[in-house]
């Protein structure tokens, strides 16, 4: 599945300046997105970057039990992408599979501050549904939170809905449950 992203029409990356004096120089910076061992040192930095986030974020949701899944795991399904930038990771999300082999959570969607806006989000989650197709999955759940505006609206735009708590995870005000039918 390592495949490199150059871009999708109308997507617009940021310039980056060239420091040489008297002059401004533009070098567009181009994603590309491959699938990667989550344990990887610079990923495995993006996601302690995610967990200090989330803890943030949802100070009060501490009693969550632990996910059935591991860096270990994830890394072993092999279905973990990762978008970089300059060869850097700018953002990330994973496929992990439930009790129903028809049905896989998506997990640790993330993308870097420095990096949103650029389309990241859409471009991981098209191909984590590509990905889940290929595996064979009819249907993908995820837990994101009402903090996370921009989160639910891509979600929403691309055919998500809301569902009941699934798995391991608990019906709490920080929790919004989404499901897609492939």
């Amino acid at each position: 599945m390592a495949r490199p992203y150059r871009g999708a029409p109308g997507d617009q990356a940021p310039p980056s300046r060239d420091t040489a004096p008297g002059a401004m120089h533009l070098r567009l910076m181009t994603p590309t997105l491959a699938s990667e061992d989550p344990r990887a040192p610079d990923v495995a930095e993006m996601l302690a970057e995610l967990a200090a986030y989330l803890e943030d974020l949802y100070p009060e949701d501490e009693d969550d039990p632990p996910a059935p899944w591991t860096t270990d795991s994830l890394a072993a399904f092999g279905a973990f992408l990762v978008a970089r930038i300059d060869g850097v990771p700018a953002a990330c999300g994973g496929l992990a599979p439930m009790e129903d082999p028809q049905t896989l959570e998506i997990v640790r969607m993330y993308v870097r501050p420095a990096h949103r806006g650029l389309g990241l989000a859409g471009q991981i989650l098209a191909a984590l549904e590509t990905e889940a197709r290929a595996r064979g999955a009819t249907t993908l759940l995820l837990r994101c939170g009402p903090r996370q505006p921009a989160a639910l609206k891509l979600y929403a735009r691309t055919g998500y809905t809301q569902r009941a708590a699934f798995a391991q995870h608990r019906e709490h005000e920080t929790n919004v449950f989404l499901e897609k039918g492939l």
